[in-house]
């Protein structure tokens, strides 16, 4: 079964002495980015309130039991939550019914009756308009052991549970688990266009338009658009001075990509047990099999893997004709052919490994603005396809071949002429 999480809803009307949409959300999110940038181990505390003559329903063993066994599994536990026009997600270190002594928490929920306080130690904006809030939603949904009724997906139309309520993702992204500690120790100290405001609703339109299909960029995991979008506002606002940047959140994109379509893919489909992980090593290496004592289940890691290591990953477990990779893909061979026989060396041709690792290292002065372009141009597709679309163009092989061809003019015409044979004759 998928990892449960929590999920809420709450009135952005109600922080009325600030400006117009900047709502509690907002003010919750300044609040951790401060206390964490002083203090990696701290966190804030969100509260659920209720009427004040209401009585707190919440089954606090159920919550609570859900963050035992995700952590048990070794995956984090979310809070997601919306005011339908923003989706945001918090990662969840604890459960309460009373607010610690010491704990740090917003000045708007003074005088109010709090029925349950989730400890967050890290927030993220995940969507910023009631389109793309909505279309996560959908992929929200309950099938767990504490609700009698199953509900396929979430709306801001669902008003049939009471809040806030345990679920599960579709996506199952792991959000604040993957990402490299060396860069930054949470991710709401990363810098977020759409909450910046810079340009963020231009560039998503412009993606939309000339470089990945609405329904294809909705599939694309959190983390690659972050750094697809951020990358892009400072392509249009021409900060070329963070040309490096530039061309690292480009190369991290894909490599977040590759991640998702490889090594979660391989998780969802239940074989994360057919391969095991060096966790010692930096980077961190998979193996075919438990050849090592220390080695542990790929089902167990949750790190990222380089672009190099998935490449010779894929490359590897291709010509060992490994039954659980051939398991995994066996519907997706597009995919991994488009990745051993087009991606691998245009990776290598291009030398974006060996451009990904000097910027990493702080030799960025090797890269010229023209390559950074190059690179822009390569994985998202300007002038040509781009890497990233093919990726999900051949993994997605059936699913997104509509967005590619023509499928109802020709049905337009069909139903136009049976229409114009099953009209009556009027006969004088």
């Amino acid at each position: 079964m998928s990892a449960i999480h929590y999920y809420l809803t709450f009135n952005p009307f109600l922080n009325q002495e600030y400006e117009q949409g900047y709502t509690q959300a907002h003010e919750f999110y300044d609040l951790i980015k401060s206390v964490v940038a002083k203090d990696k181990t701290g966190s804030v505390y969100w509260g659920k309130f209720i009427a004040k003559e209401r009585k707190a329903s919440v089954n606090i063993e159920n919550f609570q039991e859900v963050l035992r066994v995700n952590n048990e599994n070794n995956l984090s536990t979310h809070l997601y939550i919306t005011d339908f026009n923003n989706l945001w997600v918090g990662k969840v270190n604890a459960v309460k019914q009373k607010l610690p002594k010491d704990a740090i928490t917003l000045p708007f929920y003074e005088g109010k009756n709090v029925e349950v306080w989730f400890e967050i130690t890290d927030f993220i904006l995940l969507e910023h308009s009631p389109e793309e809030t909505a279309s996560k939603l959908s992929e929200l949904y309950i099938n767990n052991q504490y609700y009698k009724e199953a509900i396929e997906g979430l709306s801001p139309f669902t008003t049939s549970i009471k809040y806030p309520c345990l679920l599960q993702d579709i996506a199952e992204e792991q959000y604040f688990d993957e990402f490299d500690d060396n860069e930054y120790t949470h991710l709401a100290l990363k810098t977020n266009p759409a909450i910046t405001k810079s340009n963020s609703v231009q560039v998503l339109k412009s993606l939309y338009t000339f470089a990945f299909p609405e329904d294809m960029y909705t599939k694309i995991p959190h983390a690659a658009k972050l750094e697809i979008e951020s990358a892009e506002v400072d392509m249009l606002e021409q900060r070329h001075h963070n040309m490096h940047k530039i061309a690292f959140s480009y190369l991290k994109a894909l490599e977040i990509v590759l991640n998702d379509l490889i090594i979660h893919h391989i998780k969802k489909s239940g074989l994360g047990e057919s391969f095991f992980v060096d966790a010692t090593s930096a980077p961190p290496k998979l193996f075919l099999n438990p050849s090592k004592d220390y080695l542990i289940p790929l089902k167990q890691f949750n790190k990222n893997f380089s672009l190099s290591h998935l490449l010779n990953f894929v490359d590897r477990s291709s010509s060992h004709n490994h039954i659980g990779f051939k398991k995994a893909f066996s519907s997706h061979k597009p995919f991994i052919r488009f990745v051993s026989k087009e991606l691998a060396p245009l990776v290598k041709d291009n030398y974006l490994i060996e451009i990904r690792n000097a910027i990493a290292h702080g030799e960025s002065s090797k890269v010229s603005f023209k390559d950074v372009v190059a690179i822009r141009n390569m994985i998202i597709g300007c002038g040509t396809d781009g890497i990233i679309q093919k990726c999900y163009r051949t993994f997605y092989h059936e699913k997104l071949q509509n967005s590619y061809k023509v499928t109802e003019f020709n049905q337009v015409k069909s139903d136009g002429k049976k229409k114009e044979k099953s009209g009556l004759k009027l006969v004088g």
